[in-house]
């Protein structure tokens, strides 16, 4: 039989990614595009070498075709377009695209491709035919995101390049399995799978374009113009490209070219694959022979089959000497037969799993170039704006006396080009305040063959058998990591875990599992554990919950979730704001998920419905793979179907639509946000539109439009070649925030606004008030909501301390030009060795003292401000004038706060009261986290007065050359300290009261006697 060229057996349908018909007509008709699978962010592959060139006669600009870009302000309707070629819109607010082709030639264009200058290919090889005289035009709606101007290119053909084949052509096999050059594929060896790159030594000619690089697998596939031949790995033997795959495929195979003809799992057991050029020029021929391979399966006769390549012509010939294994894969009936240069249009399919081969015959492929013309259109341009919200104070902090009271100011500015509505206690808008200010449209995506199931996973789709009861390998975790995540490997599976912003290099399995898990997240800043729900176990029944050890990996079983309409969870996540964690129900089955929103409560183990996630734009399955909450407390998440991001109501799970990711999202994934940062980040996992192979790895989003930026790769799980994280938590504390009127002692006003667009900042003042405080460091947490899409919540810390009239114990100093260098370095690394920190002792009389703060003489270098925050511990003495090597209390990273009055004046103030038996003790301390390529360095003040015993300074690293790595005294640092200079000026704070130690041990393992009694600290607010 013979088929014409580009058309499957019996018909080839030439799909273009991501279009919706909504009105073709003869004259006129358009089409809406979205974004999808091959759009925006990852426009799929044509390939640099296989883009189906205008030909030489309908060269670009010759005048046959005109094509017109315009873009206009979504209303509502995904048709619409308009002539603008420049418009004002908000960051966050869609546009419709209109790309209007105009054919001018004497010929019908039966297929469209548009290149965007921005996103790349939005329509290939379309086939929606423009007549001589007629227009078309295409409708893309996006999301605007900044200011940018943008061109496209438009190229129409008559018809595509193409093959047809003809199998009744007589056989004329070549056999070279004595001549030619074997791959080397050691037959018996147990790599059946193998894979090896060879150079053709002259150009071969397939799909009108010419290559020497072949990547030749045993398993009966050539790819061509594929010089890296690299196959998935992940396992041992790799599997290579074993799963062979539907024509047209973007799965399975490394590039989109290849020839199969006969695409199976085929073994070696005495076989090989021979190369051999035969000829001479220009009449020379290239075969390709599979000798003597079996099936996987048990056979018991081989096959053996071959591709030859003709020189300077585009022709081709498939010849079978053998097919029969003696098995049901006998005459390709487990086999993929055709070729392939994109999945997008330009492939040819003979057979997919049929009985169609037959020993001693060919299939002869003959090509058919395309003819086709190509134009530019003119630009258009799309000014985006958006309010930008800008805090000028990074902290707040206030000393006051008993009853005192003193007031500062928070200054919020609009820097943007659009008006900003903040206020003090939640974001404007509310829960819905991040949905699109219309429902957005996105036009349904076009999923490719092997689209997941609810809750499938690529090891379910791939069909590998699970391991009942694996064995753990528990390993430790490593630390140190930027954004420490841990993630539930669906693959391994178990729990690993890895910094975010470098997975590969940082991936650290901890224990596999024989647990399935899509609910995972840390609850209450505790990261000692994770908090999830099974989803599928050999052990567990669906909907158990429990913890997972983030040290070693062990789970602990706490009980049943109750109360859920299924038994089947995803996407817990816990609000940063209120503490409430959330959950999605759903069904685990095919076609229809019913995602819903719950919040759980892990001390009972209850469920309460909320509601169905569903709104505009949701694809009708609802599969909703994943929720994160923001900073802000606004609710995201994956639905997974609609390969899309979406907003949702926390309250209600009302949702909206907020862009499609533009790839092609398949299988089970997860979201969170950096509570800190607000970076939100995904651990996607996707078919890649270039290499065709499923990738895992690490991207963050930026929730206001769905675009995404990759961050690395995840490595090999097992004898999977990625891994894919069904669930993802970030170890990172949230900070929470204190609503007006919430804390007692603080008053903010006013607590909303609007600044308009170059409008002047306002001032909001914070008052604090000490009347009925206690002594001591009380804190709270200012956050200003906004519009802003990027900025929709900023954290200011604010710290209050309330002192007593007098000190505890004062040796203060009023002013001095002598100041001991006073900070712990920790950037760069390689100066750390210059850390330094100063020490002076202080005696406790009467009955105790239950120390809050104290007061230091500080000084900045030269006029720039000081660090932000101090280490400090109290010591006892050590009996021969140093400080002793244990500390009683400790506070790091303590705010320095400075002093209205007296000048160069800071307070400490500790979380807790130190409670201090009579004796003598030390203070020590430095400004923490210092950077010592910056200005901002801190030095404490020093005195020629002596008060007790005299102070000590110490550089342990030695880096500052002056001997003094160990507890010191001035005189002993003569290169550091004036002649004369005795002790450091300080103040203590807090009470006199009588402390009971007779029943505590101390660090030195004596009961009673001076020291710190731990179980009579107070805590502070």
């Amino acid at each position: 039989m013979a088929a014409a060229a580009g058309a499957a057996a019996p018909g080839n349908p030439v799909r273009a990614s991501a279009i919706t018909h909504v009105d073709s007509k003869a004259t006129g008709g358009k089409i809406a595009l979205g974004a999808t699978a091959y759009d925006r962010s990852a426009p799929h592959r044509v390939g640099a070498s296989f883009a189906a060139s205008p030909s030489a006669s309908d060269g670009r600009g010759a005048g046959d075709l005109a094509i017109g870009l315009s873009v206009t302000p979504y209303a509502g309707d995904p048709d619409e377009c308009g002539s603008g070629t420049d418009i004002a819109v908000n960051v966050g607010d869609q546009v419709n695209l209109c790309y209007t082709l105009t054919n001018n030639g004497t010929q019908t264009l039966a297929y469209q491709s548009i290149v965007d200058s921005l996103d790349g290919a939005v329509v290939t090889y379309d086939p929606t035919p423009i007549g001589p005289g007629q227009s078309h035009t295409y409708v893309r709606t996006i999301v605007a995101t900044s200011d940018t101007q943008r061109t496209a290119s438009w190229t129409g053909y008559a018809n595509l390049p193409g093959y047809a084949y003809d199998d009744t052509v007589a056989p004329d096999f070549i056999d070279i399995s004595a001549t030619g050059t074997p791959m080397g594929f050691v037959p018996g060896d147990g790599w059946g799978n193998e894979t090896g790159h060879v150079t053709a030594p002259f150009p071969l000619r397939f799909y009108g374009q010419e290559s020497t690089d072949l990547c030749l697998a045993i398993d009966g596939l050539l790819q061509f113009a594929d010089p890296s031949c690299t196959p998935p790995g992940g396992s041992t033997p790799p599997p290579g490209f074993s799963f062979n795959e539907d024509i047209p495929s973007t799965f399975g195979t490394e590039v989109p070219t290849y020839l199969a003809p006969m695409w199976m799992d085929l073994d070696d057991v005495s076989g090989d694959v021979y190369v051999q050029a035969l000829g001479n020029a220009p009449n020379r021929t290239y075969v390709v022979q599979w000798h003597d391979l079996e099936s996987y399966a048990i056979a018991t006769s081989t096959a053996t089959f071959e591709i030859v390549f003709h020189e300077d012509s585009d022709t081709i010939r498939f010849e079978y000497l053998t097919t029969a294994f003696g098995n049901d894969a006998d005459d390709g009936n487990w086999a993929t037969v055709g070729v392939q240069a994109d999945p997008h249009g330009l492939y040819t399919k003979y057979s997919y799993r049929q009985p169609a081969l037959h020993a001693n015959s060919a299939i002869q492929w003959t090509f058919t170039p395309a003819v086709s013309s190509a134009a530019d259109s003119g630009e258009v341009s799309i000014s985006a704006g958006d309010p930008t919200l800008a805090v000028a104070q990074t902290s707040i902090t206030a000393v006051a006396g008993p009853d005192g009271n003193v007031t500062r100011s928070l200054t919020i500015a609009n820097t943007g080009n659009r008006d900003l509505h903040w206020s003090l206690g939640e974001a404007p808008g509310g829960t819905q305040a991040h949905f699109p200010k219309t429902p957005r449209y996105v036009a349904p995506p076009q999923l490719e063959a092997g689209a997941p199931v609810a809750g499938a996973t690529l090891s379910g789709a791939l069909a590998r058998p699970r391991t009942q009861g694996a064995a753990p390998s528990p390993r430790a975790a490593t630390g140190g990591f930027a954004v420490p995540a841990y993630g539930i490997s669906a693959l391994l599976p178990g729990l690993v875990t890895f910094d975010a912003l470098a997975p590969a290099a940082t991936y650290t399995p901890l224990n596999n599992s024989s647990d399935w898990i899509y609910a995972a997240t840390f609850v209450g800043n505790d990261f000692s554990k994770l908090y999830v729900i099974v989803n599928d176990s050999w052990e567990l029944a669906p909907g158990t919950y429990g913890t997972v050890d983030t040290a070693t990996g062990v789970f602990t079983e706490l009980g049943q979730i109750a109360g859920g309409e299924t038994r089947t969870w995803g996407g817990l996540t816990e609000d940063p704001l209120t503490g409430t964690v959330y959950a999605v129900n759903f069904l685990d089955q095919l076609g229809s998920a019913g995602a819903t929103l719950y919040t759980i409560d892990f001390g009972t183990g209850q469920a309460t419905r909320i509601g169905p996630i569903d709104g505009p734009g949701v694809n009708p399955v609802r599969y909703i793979s994943g929720i994160a909450v923001s900073p802000a407390g606004l609710m995201y998440g994956i639905d997974l179907y609609g390969q899309s991001l979406i907003a949702i109501d926390k309250a209600s799970g009302a949702a909206s639509v907020i862009d499609g990711f533009g790839l092609n999202v398949q299988y089970v994934q997860d979201l969170k946000f950096d509570p800190q940062t607000g970076d939100l980040y995904w651990a996607a996992f996707y078919i890649d539109s270039i290499t065709n192979q499923p990738l895992g790895e690490m991207r963050v989003i930026d929730p206001m439009t769905a675009a995404s930026q990759a961050i690395g790769a995840f490595p090999a799980a097992g004898e999977f070649p990625v891994d894919e994280m069904s669930a993802l938590a970030i170890a990172k504390p949230s900070v929470g925030c204190s609503a007006p009127g919430e804390v007692p002692w603080l008053s903010l006003s006013p607590t909303s606004g609007t600044i308009l667009a170059d409008g002047a900042p306002q001032d909001v003042s914070v008052s604090f008030d000490a009347g009925g405080l206690s002594p001591g460091l009380h804190q709270a947490t200012i956050c200003v909501f906004s519009d802003d899409p990027r900025h929709q919540r900023v954290a200011v810390p604010v710290s209050f301390a309330v002192i007593p009239a007098e000190p505890l114990y004062d040796q203060s100093i009023d002013d001095t030009d002598v100041h001991a260098f006073n900070n712990t370095i920790i950037a760069p690394p390689e100066t750390e060795g210059l850390s330094a920190e100063g020490a002076d002792d202080f005696v406790v009389s009467g009955n105790g003292w239950s120390v809050s703060g104290f007061e230091f003489s500080a000084y900045g270098n030269n006029s720039n401000p000081l660090p932000p925050t101090v280490n400090l511990r109290i010591l006892a003495d050590d009996g021969n004038g140093r400080p002793g090597g244990d500390a009683l209390c400790s506070a790091n990273g303590v705010q320095a706060i400075a002093l209205d009055a007296p000048a160069n004046r800071i307070g400490v103030w500790l979380t807790q009261d130190c409670p201090l038996a009579p004796g003598t003790y030390w203070v020590a301390w430095s400004f923490a986290d210092v950077d010592i390529s910056s200005p901002i360095l801190g030095f404490w003040g020093v005195t020629s007065e002596q008060h007790n015993q005299p102070a000590v300074w110490r550089n342990p690293g030695g880096m500052l050359g002056t001997g003094c790595s160990v507890w010191s005294t001035f005189d002993q640092c003569p290169n550091m300290f004036a002649e004369g200079s005795k002790d450091f000026g300080f103040s203590v704070y807090g009470t006199a009261s009588t402390v009971d130690c007779g029943d505590v041990i101390f660090g030195d393992g004596f009961e009673g006697g001076s020291g710190s009694c731990p179980g009579k600290r107070n805590t502070h607010d």
